[in-house]
């Protein structure tokens, strides 16, 4: 689970920390740096999956021409703050680990990169502690590593449990040192290389496991083969994952007790029928064996049908960030959308971002969700973007949203002249 991202000179945010939940709601207006996150979430994405810098900022293709990873919005020119050629992310979370019976370890992994030589993107640090150790570190003040050389980074890693007696070695610097490593050291035997390796590990495994959910209808509609059962991003697979769900049958209940509280429909239950290639589609069932197919659905119920299949589904992501999440709901059912969400991430082995513009929404939240509710704002004549966690506003501010309408205060504006309040006091 992400607890922390802290962000240097990235995009609008010139030094910001968000601290994430089980659910974590951005709020804001438009503009206002929400998006900005999630790109920072995709940098981290993608530095999981093994992609150089240029590809994770960029977009990565195919031998075939076919785009196998959008680059972050802007690409590499618009990657650092306006007027900064650097910027820095360091995320904070807490990890199982991939080995069996491990206990729950807290790591940070910060990466620092160079977007303005040349166009081309290189490491200038990069450092992943555990419990406040050191596993490797590119760059410590009592034994600075030489940073001349363009193509390399010049890395400390553990060993004996001292950096100073730690092996140094040279990265290179157009892909991130965490997915070099465990190669790199592969030969060592002793126990902190096995520590830097588990270390790794479990951080690349944590960070890749994300998705960034925006949802097509098109997509949705459309028929898919069985066992195909990992959502797409834009809702691709839909129906062989509510069928890989339907086949469980305690997901059985809940899947149709789920859609049957969302739709005035009737729905008894589920039909996968199969064309004639074998690729199935999601077919509601009503009392009177009226049939509704992914085709003639309301958008509203695909896109709660999506909701479902990503979170109850057969192989779940550890986080999902949704852009806007109450798109195409009756307000009325929005309850049941964040009654769902919170229920899910309760166990604490799923955790879920999204986007708000909705009061209704922030209404329904959960003492905990709405403390863990950020407000990502910027204050007038500025351009920086700064993250206010509302759990974190001083006392009186938060007796008035327990006795005021807080969809009210969203409205109004009221978060944002309090945010602004603070910063002046703080001057």
């Amino acid at each position: 689970m992400i607890t922390r991202l802290h962000l240097q000179n990235f995009k609008n945010f010139q030094d910001a920390t968000l601290d994430l939940g089980p659910l974590t709601i951005l709020m804001g207006a438009n503009a206002s740096g929400k998006s900005n996150l999630r790109d920072a979430l995709r940098f981290l994405h993608g530095v999981a999956r093994g992609y150089t810098l240029a590809d994770t900022m960029g977009g990565k293709y195919g031998a075939g021409g076919e785009l196998q990873w959008r680059g972050l919005r802007g690409g590499t020119a618009e990657a650092a703050k306006h007027g900064a050629s650097t910027f820095t992310l360091a995320v904070e979370l807490e990890t199982i680990g991939v080995r069996p019976r491990s206990q729950p370890k807290a790591y940070t992994y910060t990466i620092a990169v160079e977007t303005g030589r040349n166009g081309r993107p290189r490491l200038i640090r990069e450092a992943l502690y555990v419990e406040g150790r050191m596993l490797y570190d590119s760059h410590l003040k009592d034994n600075p590593a030489p940073q001349t050389d363009l193509q390399h980074l010049t890395v400390h890693i553990q060993a004996g449990g001292d950096y100073r007696r730690g092996h140094v070695e040279p990265f290179i610097a157009n892909q991130p040192v965490l997915t070099q490593i465990t190669e790199r050291i592969a030969k060592r035997s002793d126990s902190t290389a096995d520590e830097v390796r588990a270390g790794a590990r479990d951080v690349l495994a944590s960070l890749e496991s994300m998705r960034f959910l925006d949802f097509n209808l098109d997509a949705m509609r459309q028929p898919s083969f069985p066992g195909q059962n990992t959502l797409g991003d834009r809702g691709e697979n839909l129906s062989s994952v509510l069928q890989a769900i339907y086949e469980d049958e305690a997901s059985r209940v809940a899947l149709v007790e789920w859609v049957r509280e969302l739709t005035p429909m009737d729905v008894a239950d589920f039909a996968f029928p199969a064309d004639q290639i074998g690729r199935v589609l999601v077919t509601l069932r009503e009392q009177d064996n009226s049939e509704v197919t992914a085709y003639s659905a309301s958008d509203g119920t695909l896109r709660f049908l999506a909701v479902l299949a990503a979170l109850l589904g057969p192989e779940p992501a550890q986080l999902y960030f949704f852009e806007e999440l109450e798109n195409g709901l009756h307000p009325a059912r929005l309850h049941l959308l964040i009654d769902l969400i919170e229920k899910r991430v309760a166990p604490d082995d799923m955790q879920v971002v999204a986007t708000t513009h909705s009061p209704q929404l922030l209404r329904l939240l959960n003492p905990t969700s709405r403390a863990n509710t950020s407000l990502i704002y910027r204050l007038a004549d500025e351009t920086d973007a700064h993250i206010q966690r509302l759990g974190a506003l001083p006392n009186e501010a938060l007796q008035v949203i327990e006795q005021k309408d807080v969809g009210g205060l969203l409205t109004s504006g009221w978060f944002e002249n309090i945010a602004s309040f603070m910063a002046n006091e703080e001057d």
